[in-house]
C-alpha cells in the first residue's frame, strides 16, 4: 500500500450520511472521551474582517492557554440544500470542530459568508476564484493577530471547500502553512456534478430509465451554463434514445436556442425546470431547492455575466492547482461518498501532489463513511488529531 494512503478499518459508530447537503446538516455530536489533550479549556470572541467591500463576521475559538497559537480557518462547502446558503459560524458542525480542535492547542476561525448571518454583502453565486480570495482574507486576518503564529496558519475545507483551500495553497504558498481537505473532490467540477446525480439516484433505487433522464439533464445543465458546450454529441444521442420529453425541450434550448436574449433563455430554462421539479427522477437535480430559487433572483441584465462566471467554475480542474500545492496536506475521504468518486479522487490527489514534488501529504479513506464526516467518527478524529500533533508537537 502506498505510504501516503491509509484505509482505516474501524469498529466504531459512523455518524455520516450520503445526503445531498454539501455542508453537513447540523446533528448532535457525542462529547469526546476526556483525555489529557482535550481537557484544555477554550474561549471564544466575536471577530470581523474585510473581504472587498464586505465585512465578514464570525467567532474565533482560542485555546485556554497563553499564545501565540497555530491556527486554522474553517472553509465551508457549497450551499446547503436545506437553507439555500453556505453554512456559517452558527453551524453546529463547525462549532464542534472549532471547540474540539481548540482543545488541542489550535485557534480556529469560523465565519459567516457574505450575506449570511451577521456578515454584510449579498448571498448567492460565488466563483471558486472569489471563494479562494475570501479564504485568504480570513487567513490574513489571523496572521495579523499577535496571539497567532503567522507562520502556522492553515485552511480546513469540506466538500467544495476542498477545491477552495487547494486553490489558495497554490496561489499563496508563502501564507498557507497546511491544508486539510474533508470529502473534497479530485475530479473536475462538471464531472463531479454528474457523478453525484448518478450515484445518488442509483443508491435511491431508481430504475435505469430514470437514472438516464437525471444524468442527461445534469449534463445539459452544465452545457447550458457554458459559452462553448462540451457534451453536445453525447447529449443529443441520449435525447434520441430517450425520446420526447422535458430533456428534449431543454436540449433544444441549450443547443438551438434561436434568436433570444440571455434573459429570455433564462426564463425558458426556468419554465422547463418547473415542469419537472416534482418528477421522481429529478430528485437529485435539486431544481426546487437550489436552481429555481437562485436563478429567479438573477436580474435580467446580469444573466450574461453570471453565465460567464458559472462557466468558469464548471470548467475548474483540480490538476491546475493541486500540482502546485507543496505545503503539508491531509485529505480525508468517506469510502461510500455519493457526491464525489472517492477512489478516483484519492488517486488523483496522490498523482497531483506527487507531481508537485510534495513529500508531506497523507490520504485517509474511511470505510463505511459517506460525504458528511463528523468528529464522532473515530477514524476521522484520530486521523485529524494525530496529523495535527505530528505537525506541531
Amino acid at each position: 500500500m502506498n505510504p501516503h494512503i491509509r484505509l482505516l478499518i474501524l469498529v466504531s459508530l459512523i455518524l455520516t450520511s450520503a445526503c445531498a447537503n454539501t455542508a453537513p446538516t447540523p446533528a448532535p455530536t457525542p462529547t469526546p472521551t476526556p483525555t489529557p489533550a482535550n481537557l484544555r479549556t477554550w474561549t471564544e470572541e466575536p471577530v470581523s474582517f474585510l473581504f472587498g467591500s464586505d465585512t465578514l463576521r464570525g467567532l474565533l475559538t482560542l485555546p485556554g492557554r497563553e499564545g501565540p497559537h497555530p491556527a486554522i480557518v474553517l472553509v465551508s462547502g457549497s450551499v446547503n440544500t436545506d437553507t439555500g446558503v453556505r453554512s456559517g459560524a452558527s453551524s453546529s458542525y463547525f462549532t464542534d470542530h472549532a471547540r474540539t480542535i481548540a482543545r488541542r492547542g489550535f485557534a480556529v476561525l469560523r465565519y459567516d459568508p457574505p450575506g449570511v448571518g451577521q456578515s454584510t454583502g449579498q448571498a448567492g453565486f460565488e466563483s471558486l476564484d472569489q471563494r479562494r480570495e475570501e479564504a485568504i482574507a480570513a487567513l490574513h486576518y489571523l496572521q495579523a493577530r499577535p496571539d497567532i503564529r503567522s507562520d502556522r496558519v492553515g485552511l480546513w475545507g469540506n466538500s467544495q471547500g476542498g477545491w477552495v483551500i487547494a486553490m489558495a495553497a497554490a496561489a499563496y504558498p508563502q501564507d498557507v502553512a497546511f491544508i486539510i481537505s474533508v470529502s473534497g473532490s479530485g475530479v473536475p467540477v462538471a464531472e463531479q456534478q454528474v457523478y453525484s446525480i448518478e450515484a445518488q439516484s442509483r443508491a435511491a433505487g431508481m430504475p435505469d430509465g430514470d437514472i438516464a433522464k437525471a444524468t442527461l439533464f445534469g449534463r445539459l445543465l452544465i452545457d447550458w451554463q457554458l459559452t462553448e458546450p462540451v457534451q453536445r454529441q453525447a447529449n443529443e444521442a441520449a435525447v434520441l434514445a430517450l425520446g420526447d420529453g422535458a430533456w428534449a425541450d431543454f436540449a433544444r434550448l441549450v443547443y438551438e436556442p434561436g434568436e433570444i436574449s440571455p434573459a429570455q433563455g433564462l426564463q425558458r430554462g426556468l419554465d422547463i425546470f418547473k415542469s419537472v421539479q416534482d418528477e421522481p427522477w429529478a430528485r437529485f437535480l435539486y431544481l426546487k431547492e437550489l436552481y429555481i430559487p437562485q436563478l429567479e433572483s438573477v436580474p435580467p441584465e446580469q444573466v450574461a455575466a453570471l453565465r460567464a462566471m458559472t462557466g468558469q467554475s464548471l470548467l475548474n480542474d483540480p490538476q491546475q492547482y493541486f500540482t502546485r500545492v507543496r505545503c503539508p496536506v491531509l485529505a480525508v475521504f468517506g469510502e461510500d461518498d455519493l457526491l464525489q468518486p472517492t477512489a478516483k479522487s484519492a488517486a488523483l490527489y496522490e498523482q497531483y501532489l506527487t507531481a508537485a514534488g510534495n513529500e508531506d501529504f497523507e490520504i485517509v479513506v474511511i470505510p463505511g463513511a459517506g460525504h458528511n464526516i463528523y468528529l464522532a467518527n473515530a477514524g476521522y478524529s484520530v486521523a485529524l488529531f494525530d496529523w495535527l500533533e505530528r505537525m506541531y508537537r
